[in-house]
């Protein structure tokens, strides 16, 4: 009996260290993909890359008029899990991050948002709720400058509410870390 209880909080405790906290959802914590047997994709422009967990991501690379891109989704019947990059030319009239931010609550339902450094650049992200939508689903966006082109890109990871949550956000939330700028 006593070998079989610690065996337990053995096990019980290993899982535990292996969680991580989100870096950007409050109050949650969670087992990160691992990257290993990620598949590394680059824009049709060679300007950026990102790598997805696995084959089963079905990468797209898109350049039309909604700007160049990357995008993979896993579908699971009904339910998602996405992820998507896309480079736009910034306006003449580039915000700043505090009037971004304000635009960006003013057109969504934004649960949590803050502060992050992308390729060594401080950029704004955002929790939104889409609970108004076809297929209700949480989306993590980072918006971030190219270092040195006028040029910005959103990132964006998402899962539908019907099976995912913010554990699964949480869990995912490393793929925003493989993107990277060529």
């Amino acid at each position: 009996m006593k070998i079989r209880l610690l065996f337990l909080l053995t096990l019980a405790t290993s899982f535990y260290s292996c969680q991580e906290k989100s870096e950007f959802i409050s109050n949650c914590e969670c087992v990160k993909i691992d990257f290993k047997n990620g598949i590394k994709v680059t824009d049709n422009l060679d300007r950026f890359q990102a790598t997805f967990p696995n084959k089963n991501w079905e990468p797209y690379i898109h350049t039309d008029e909604l700007g160049n891109g990357i995008v993979g989704v896993v579908l699971d019947g009904s339910s998602f899990k996405s992820f998507g990059v896309t480079e736009l030319t910034k306006a003449k009239n580039w915000l700043n991050k505090k009037e971004q931010q304000a635009d960006i609550e003013s057109k969504y339902n934004v649960i949590e948002s803050g502060l992050t450094k992308i390729n060594g650049i401080e950029s704004l992200w955002n929790l939104v709720d889409f609970k108004n939508d076809s297929i209700p689903s949480l989306t993590l966006y980072i918006s971030t400058e190219h270092p040195t082109e006028n040029l910005f890109y959103t990132l964006n990871l998402s899962v539908s509410k019907d099976k995912y949550g913010k554990k699964e956000l949480c869990e995912l939330e490393n793929i925003m870390r493989t993107f990277h700028t060529n």
